[in-house]
């Protein structure tokens, strides 16, 4: 850890980061469809029941942003993450529907270091959510994070 953040030693594969997401209003499904995703099962009741949804469901994206909020909040912030190269999966597995809890996991799969760059290496981790035991939503993601070297260079800058 260098100053009270942790660094790519400080992680070890199998960690696992348990989280909760509150059930979702229709309002705040309504309210990010129609900023970012603006679909008519998103936003209009009437219409979603005619879909095979049967109903309201929350934007996968929403989905997405708000199972990855409880980690970056909680894990990387309190790191020296410094980005990620992309989203290697995801996957939609089944409707939110308002009202609904998710309960999740996000487990660190692969730890390796840099070939190139000393100053950092590589965490691959995956997001598991679930309703009631229903898998709802899978993420496979890798962030870059700084080694105690990388990170003490960066603090002293």
């Amino acid at each position: 850890m260098i100053d009270g953040k942790k660094t790519f030693e400080d992680f070890e594969e199998g960690y696992v980061f348990p989280f909760d997401v509150p059930g979702l209003t229709n309002e705040a499904i309504k309210a990010f469809a129609k900023e970012f995703d603006p679909q008519r099962f998103h936003l209009n009741e009437e219409e979603a029941a005619k879909t095979h949804f049967g109903g309201l469901i929350a934007s996968g994206f929403q989905t997405q942003v708000l199972c990855f909020l409880e980690f970056c909040n909680s894990v990387l912030l309190k790191s020296w993450a410094v980005g990620a190269p992309g989203i290697e999966n995801l996957r939609w597995l089944r409707p939110w529907h308002p009202g609904e809890d998710l309960k999740g996991t996000v487990t660190l799969t692969e730890k390796r270091s840099s070939s190139k760059r000393r100053d950092r290496g590589y965490l691959a981790f995956s997001l598991e959510a679930a309703v009631n035991g229903e898998p709802t939503i899978s993420m496979d993601w890798t962030v870059i994070i700084l080694t105690n070297e990388g990170a003490r260079e960066a603090a002293n800058t």
